[in-house]
């Protein structure tokens, strides 16, 4: 059986774009996959304080403010990973490469450009949000 662990991943816009990361071919999940960036929720952590780490570890970054979206269930080869997604609202410094192969911000037209079905509902839900609340 495969084990079930907590990921955070965050929804960075700016622009009419999304950011998302190209995963290094070396990382045993996903590798070479396009993705909303995120990481695994230590043990011990506040979902907050892994969305806090991760956005610094990932981008250089600092988020002031996170707003929860929406969670679901991404299955892996590996575990099954239970995906709370958040918006950063308000960041400090400019978002740079420190972990994936390459970053890339994508209009929401081109959000087939994400390989998971999960991260593209996810940017659906955002952007249906952020419509109800203009």
């Amino acid at each position: 059986m495969k084990p079930r662990v907590n990921i955070v991943s965050f929804i960075i816009f700016k622009n009419g774009k999304i950011l998302a990361e190209k995963r290094k071919q070396t990382k045993e999940i996903d590798p070479g996959k396009v993705t909303i960036p995120g990481g695994h929720v230590e043990k011990c952590e506040s979902f907050e304080a892994a969305l806090e780490r991760e956005v610094k570890e990932e981008l250089g970054i600092e988020c002031d403010r996170f707003a929860y979206l929406v969670t679901m269930l991404h299955e892996t080869d590996r575990e099954d990973q239970v995906t709370h997604y958040y918006v950063c609202k308000d960041w400090r410094g400019e978002p740079r490469n420190l972990e994936a192969e390459q970053i890339l911000w994508i209009g929401f037209e081109q959000i087939d450009q994400l390989d998971f079905e999960i991260d593209r509902k996810a940017v659906k839900e955002f952007l249906r949000k952020r419509a109800h609340s203009q």
